[in-house]
């Protein structure tokens, strides 16, 4: 939260006063402008140079870190959602501490965004909604028609994708290939006489989306537990685009990303609204949800506080109904 960085900031203050020296590594760019002297970049583990933090703008740390100048940090917002496809009704958790008595819609081609303090239960919510966590009561309805959803296949099978929170932990199978990884979700596609894994279609599914996401990867065989985090989140984000879900869950997508790979997450994502796709999305950078959210919900101890358009309401009065504030 903003009350944990300002304190980490103040003893950082201190140990500076005291002759502490002390290397600093993040992604938030305001962040190393406000606390450095001088910023080092490195980029594909290479040393790019140093600078005097005095003489840095946001836009030339970026420029040096991704080797390019990024055109695309505020995309437009000039889709048309259409009619509601994805309906939440007072949907609870069995476990009373958990998120509760939940409504909300989504429609297609939009992306709803959800905001909320750490203890919020948003990611709880999700996995509430991909069959992961037990419910007590309320529905969850696609096109109308109720879904039963009391495990993730049940989920999946109906339409509904997960892109989870930790790819590390729930995200991908370490000590499997590339190819393993994201051909997975969709492999019953490439099954000759549906027994046998055509390995040809799933090596060029594999460089299709190499290409397309600009994953940096040995080969198709490479352990996908060697990558780096921001191309173990685009392998994570290929397989789950490559399911072709009408709806998708998205929890952090960005999240240990470098601002490069979180400018192409954010590309795709887009994309991926644009092409009719109801999205949740859940993170905890403000201005993440901002940049891509068409609405806004806010939650705060597992209920939903507030729903918002885009435009209506700013980072700062937003944190008004992520502490408790109802409308």
């Amino acid at each position: 939260t903003s009350n944990e960085v300002e304190a980490l900031f103040r003893i950082i203050e201190d140990l500076k006063a005291e002759g502490v020296a002390i290397v600093y590594i993040s992604h938030k760019m305001d962040e190393i402008l406000r606390i450095s002297d001088e910023v080092t970049i490195m980029r594909d583990g290479k040393y790019i140079g140093t600078w005097e933090s005095k003489g840095l703008t946001t836009d030339k740390i970026i420029t040096n870190m991704v080797g390019r100048e990024l055109t695309n940090l505020f995309p437009e917002r000039n889709n048309k959602p259409g009619e509601v496809v994805f309906e939440v009704n007072d949907f609870t958790s069995i476990n009373p501490r958990s998120f509760r008595n939940c409504t909300f819609n989504v429609r297609k081609g939009e992306i709803l965004g959800v905001a909320g303090l750490v203890g919020a239960q948003r990611t709880e919510l999700m996995e509430g909604l991909f069959g992961i966590r037990l419910h007590s009561k309320g529905t969850v309805k696609y096109k109308d028609k109720e879904l039963k959803i009391t495990r993730p296949r049940d989920a999946i099978t109906q339409g509904i994708a997960l892109l989870t929170e930790d790819r590390r932990a729930t995200g991908i199978m370490g000590v499997l290939s590339v190819a393993d990884n994201i051909s997975i979700a969709s492999l019953d596609q490439y099954l000759d006489m549906g027994i046998v894994i055509n390995d040809k279609k799933i090596e060029q599914l594999v460089q299709d989306n190499v290409k397309k996401m600009s994953i940096k990867t040995p080969s198709s065989k490479t352990q996908i537990q060697s990558l780096s985090g921001g191309n173990m989140q685009k392998v994570v984000i290929a397989r789950e685009f490559e399911f072709d879900s009408p709806v998708l869950l998205i929890c952090q997508p960005t999240r240990g990303v470098d601002i490069g790979a979180t400018e192409f997450i954010h590309e795709h994502i887009i994309e991926k609204r644009n092409q009719g796709c109801a999205i949740l999305l859940i993170s905890a950078d403000l201005d993440e949800l901002f940049r891509l959210s068409d609405r806004l919900v806010t939650l705060y101890d597992g209920r939903i506080t507030g729903q918002f358009n885009a435009g209506e309401i700013d980072k700062q009065f937003i944190s008004y109904y992520m502490t408790g504030g109802t409308q």
